[in-house]
């Protein structure tokens, strides 16, 4: 698993701001990598120019977006919506 850096950054804005979403995204990441394409969080394909991404919601307005390499898993974003 790894993050980018925009992932990262956002995931230590929801630790700061708001620590029950900071505590869903690390489910929802601990989800993803038991099985990265079903589960918690309503996992979906992206479309167009997001294609080979996924997401999930950690709530209405927030998506935790996720792209599968091999075996590894890279959070590309944490906060607001793709």
């Amino acid at each position: 698993m790894a993050f980018s850096r925009q992932a990262w950054e956002d995931y230590q804005y929801w630790v700061r701001a708001d620590p029950k979403i900071a505590q869903r995204i690390a489910r929802l990441i601990a989800d993803c990598l038991r099985d990265p394409k079903s589960g918690m969080g309503n996992p979906e394909p992206l479309k167009y120019e997001l294609s080979g991404y996924w997401s999930r919601r950690i709530t209405q307005e927030h998506r935790l977006v996720y792209r599968l390499e091999n075996d590894t898993c890279t959070v590309v974003q944490c906060r607001y919506h793709y």
